[in-house]
């Protein structure tokens, strides 16, 4: 067993034993909290002690986004620390996201001192009564899987073992420890080690044996099946077993509200993103993963299938109000429960190929149609559709887009999974940019692309974040789709009231943006290149100017384009 350094304080301790997770990067936004954590690194450099690299993240929106990207790109678990009850309210709306996207962020932060003297850390500002709360946890208590308050040193490894192995155990997600400054000062014992023997993380469930046998059944009695998957994992092992699976017996597949992207573009059994057609006509559907698989008011079901819903929680019991019907429910690994439901099954039946051959057809003129009009909207303002044909042409395989309120995903040719990450349904809007900007930091040889309404780059804190982007040399490129509007309101306003007064106005109250700021100065002024294009023709050549700055000088990049108002 390998002997590590002996730590000093209890924050060279939680520092140390995040590292033995697995933990790369201390996402931190600081405060006075923080004396010891600080302590704890200088000392840890003189020493060569095993710490998370510190980060310096100038707003808790990106501290938490960041984490996200960075998870979404690695898979590992991630660590952030602000500034007691303030920090932690700062960060609130990337922990809902983080809680609804199931990303195992180690969230932390100082709690104002516990006492008013005699002990180290204890009150010496005038902030310590201020910010002192009954239930600091409370702030995110709903939205993390575990929370706790450190009371003593010999706490530490004990408490990272079970926040990390609670936050990785699946379904996985956010969870929270509260540091006081007294206890996280605290001298280490001096008999207690630190070692690598860490908490295990239990395994993921496989399903059941017999309701496998009975979903295998029902497959193969389809004569229209339908897979809808939503969002997949880090490694791409569900993308692969749906790929297979939907070509083994020709059932399509639809990408409904992805938050994660499962298929390349061109796969043939992908049917986009669009539920509604193929379920008017469906008489079984696979839904994998899938908080949301339709939207009811909407589209919905219409031949009364057999609705068959695999997840790890397929009931989603986290969300208060969800009612999607369910035939058979399967718990279990969805990677694993598909695989598992691949056994056995025939190959090549002629119901199978035939069937094949049909989608793959249909798949392939749909997606001719989409370019077509994709390639329509080059003029001023740019239709979004032509931005995202654009962006397809521009970009390398390998490159990974975090799509907010940005680009019609039916627009993007994607190469495989894993290469757009959509918001979560949480809605915390302020999410793309940072979270480019930590899938960048976890592979700086890949392009990350934010691809943003003006709305949503307002709510990242975009000074931050492009201080960020100089800062760490993150060469991200931001696009930021300007018409000018909240359109997801005025939207929502059309959709409620469709004969209503308000859609009859040119100019909605409460969406308007206008006057914007110059976002091209904005990024100018943390040294990034930019350029505004208003009209679409003269989009490809700009991309190709950014890309190139990104490649050849490593610094990010701002394109702001004129767009239309999609309905």
């Amino acid at each position: 067993m390998k002997k590590y350094p002996t730590p000093r304080t209890a924050a060279e301790a939680l520092l140390m034993r995040l590292k033995l997770h697995g933990v790369d990067y201390l996402f931190a936004n600081a405060g006075t909290d923080f004396a010891s954590i600080i302590e704890g690194y200088v000392r840890g450099s003189e020493e060569e002690m095993p710490f998370p690299k510190p980060l310096v993240v100038p707003h808790e929106t990106a501290v938490v986004a960041m984490a996200h990207g960075y998870y979404l790109t690695t898979g590992k678990p991630q660590a952030a620390m602000v500034h007691v009850n303030v920090g932690l309210a700062n960060s609130l709306c990337g922990i809902l996201n983080a809680a609804s996207d199931n990303i195992p962020l180690f969230m932390m932060s100082g709690r104002t001192p516990l006492t008013e003297d005699n002990h180290l850390g204890s009150r010496n500002t005038p902030i310590h009564w201020g910010q002192e709360m009954r239930d600091q946890g409370s702030i995110v208590r709903e939205a993390v899987k575990w929370d706790y308050e450190l009371r003593y040193p010999e706490q530490i490894c004990d408490l990272v073992d079970r926040g990390m192995t609670i936050a990785m155990a699946a379904p996985r997600g956010p969870v929270y420890l509260s540091l006081p400054r007294e206890p996280l000062a605290k001298a280490w014992p001096e008999e207690k080690l630190i070692d690598n023997k860490i908490q295990s993380i239990p395994y993921s469930p496989s399903p059941d044996e017999s309701a496998c046998n009975f979903a295998q059944e029902l497959l193969l009695k389809a004569q229209h099946p339908l897979i809808i998957c939503q969002r997949g994992d880090p490694k791409g092992e569900l993308s692969e077993a749906i790929a297979t699976l939907s070509e083994m017996l020709g059932i399509p597949v639809v990408e409904s509200f992805p938050l994660q992207n499962q298929l390349s573009s061109d796969h043939p059994m992908h049917s986009g993103f669009n539920a509604g057609p193929l379920l008017e006509k469906s008489d079984l559907v696979l839904i994998v993963n899938s908080q949301v698989p339709w939207i009811k008011s909407i589209q919905g079901p219409t031949n009364n299938p057999t609705l068959i819903h695999i997840a790890l929680d397929p009931l989603f019991t986290n969300m208060p109000f969800r009612n999607f019907h369910s035939d058979l429910s399967i718990i279990g690994d969805p990677a694993k429960t598909i695989n598992r439901l691949k056994k056995g099954l025939p190959k090549n039946s002629q119901s199978a190929v035939l069937r094949y051959e049909k989608v793959k057809q249909e798949n392939t003129a749909r997606r001719i149609k989409l370019k077509e009009i994709a390639r329509m909207g080059s003029g001023s303002p740019m239709s979004p559709e032509f931005v995202g044909l654009c962006l397809s042409d521009a970009l390398d395989d390998e490159a990974v887009i975090f799509n907010e309120l940005g680009v019609p995903i039916n627009s993007l040719h994607l190469s495989g999974p894993n290469r757009l990450f959509s918001t979560p349904f949480s809605g915390g809007l302020g999410w793309g940019f940072p979270a480019a900007l930590g899938a960048s930091l976890a592979d700086p040889d890949r392009l990350a692309v934010a691809c943003i309404g003006d709305g949503s780059y307002i709510f990242a804190n975009p000074v931050a974040c492009h201080q960020i982007a100089e800062s760490m040399e993150l060469p991200v490129l931001i696009i930021i789709m300007n018409n000018g509007i909240w359109n997801a309101v005025r939207r929502a306003a059309r959709n409620v009231y469709p004969e209503g007064s308000a859609i009859k106005k040119n100019e909605m109250p409460l969406t308007s943006l206008n006057p914007l700021p110059d976002f091209c100065q904005i990024a100018a002024a943390s040294r990034g290149w930019s350029e505004r294009v208003e009209t679409g023709s003269e989009l490809p050549d700009a991309l190709m100017r950014a890309i190139n700055i990104i490649k050849t000088e490593k610094r990010h990049a701002l394109l702001e384009l004129k767009v239309s108002i999609p309905n």
